[in-house]
């Protein structure tokens, strides 16, 4: 598909990360009384020690926010001292960075970003909380934001191979294949047995149109995972692109198979059934059914999907159903889509506009094949 789907891919490690070593405080009892009413009876010591104690513990939003409100009487105090204060601070940074991926994982994108702005304003050596405050970054598409703060983890623990690979992803993004490949590259190099890393790594490859190390990566990624249909998609592209069709479906399908519940596999499958250029691959009805099953499954209509849906009425030879769908694809498209990807919406609509269906280009034949279109 021309101006294919790049989805940001971005890890955010939710891996518990070990509190601070516990200050030998001795005050650690986890009180039963409101907190309001513990904090009008202890010393900034003894809220550090109590605070301290339930790190070991705490799981929930309001256990964080316990652990934060402590430190903050703590740290409010005109009587707590030095040392005190900087341990405060680093715990207080913990939770708030705990409290974050909380957050994140609940859907609450905006909130989780706060609480890592937090963590890293009270430790800016905080790697656990840089990094996730660059994904959240990502996700928001401030991507220079993001590199800074990838670039900031990557110094602090450059073993980190997440961070290698989450800057791999934005460079994707902005469309700098060749340095997204090195990062990919020192990711694989610290763990070589994520096979996401080799799937992005294979798109990559793909973009720039070396097929066999795409092939290479691609196939190890299955090997590693084979219950995964976003890289049966990945290869699925891959075999599209050089051409080979049958290993295209083939790879569609057990996407399909693989998760029925994948909007990706069948917004795919669609595209393909609609506008293959061998007629043997097309399937009118079929391909209908499986970009609406992909809206569906999505939730929302996005203007990618409405472009398969409308390429699939046109291939019907539903003309005025193509037409609504791919205008309304249009609509959504601004201020989201790529120039290209623009320019190719638009296309295909002139294209239903004279009734004449969508039909994808022959790319290449294999790199290591001879070329030829058949």
């Amino acid at each position: 598909m021309n101006g294919c789907i790049i989805r940001l891919l971005l890890l955010l490690v939710m891996a518990i990360v070990p509190p601070i070593a516990l200050c030998p405080f001795g005050y650690g009892q986890n009180p039963k009384s409101r907190p309001a009413d513990v904090v009008a009876a202890r010393s900034p010591r003894e809220l550090i020690g109590i605070a301290s104690e339930k790190t070991t513990s705490a799981e929930t939003n309001r256990d964080f926010g316990e652990i934060i409100y402590y430190l903050d009487k703590a740290l409010a105090s005109r009587t707590i001292v030095p040392e005190h204060r900087k341990y405060a601070r680093q715990l207080k940074g913990w939770a708030h960075n705990r409290l974050g991926e909380n957050f994140s994982q609940q859907g609450k994108d905006a909130a989780a970003l706060t609480q890592f702005e937090l963590a890293v304003d009270l430790n800016f050596k905080h790697s656990k909380a840089l990094h996730n405050r660059g994904v959240s970054y990502a996700m928001s598409e401030r991507f220079d934001e993001a590199l800074q703060d990838f670039a900031s983890t990557i110094r602090i623990h450059p073993q980190y191979a997440n961070a290698w690979f989450n800057r791999a992803e934005v460079f994707m993004r902005l469309g700098k294949t060749a340095v997204a490949i090195e990062n990919y590259s020192q990711a694989i190099a610290l763990n070589a047995d994520d096979a996401g890393y080799y799937k992005g790594r294979g798109k990559a490859y793909r973009i720039v149109r070396k097929y066999p190390q795409a092939h290479a990566d691609l196939d190890k990624a299955l090997a590693l995972d084979n219950q995964t249909a976003a890289i049966y998609i990945e290869r699925g592209d891959l075999w599209l692109a050089e051409g080979n069709f049958e290993k295209s479906a083939a790879d569609y399908r057990s996407a399909v198979y693989t998760d029925k519940q994948s909007s990706a596999a069948f917004q795919r499958i669609a595209w393909m059934m609609a506008t293959c250029p061998d007629i043997r691959y097309r399937d009118a009805k079929r391909a209908t059914v499986f970009a609406q099953r992909a809206i569906q499954l999505l939730g929302k209509e996005h203007f990618r999907y409405l472009d398969t849906l409308a390429a699939a009425h046109a291939n019907a030879d539903e003309f005025d159903l193509a037409i609504k769908k791919q205008t309304i694809a249009l609509k959504l498209a601004e201020g989201n889509a790529t120039g290209r990807e623009l320019k190719h919406l638009k296309q295909r609509l002139k294209q239903y506009s004279r009734n004449i269906p969508h039909r994808e280009e022959r790319i290449a034949s294999r790199s290591d094949q001879p070329k030829q279109v058949q």
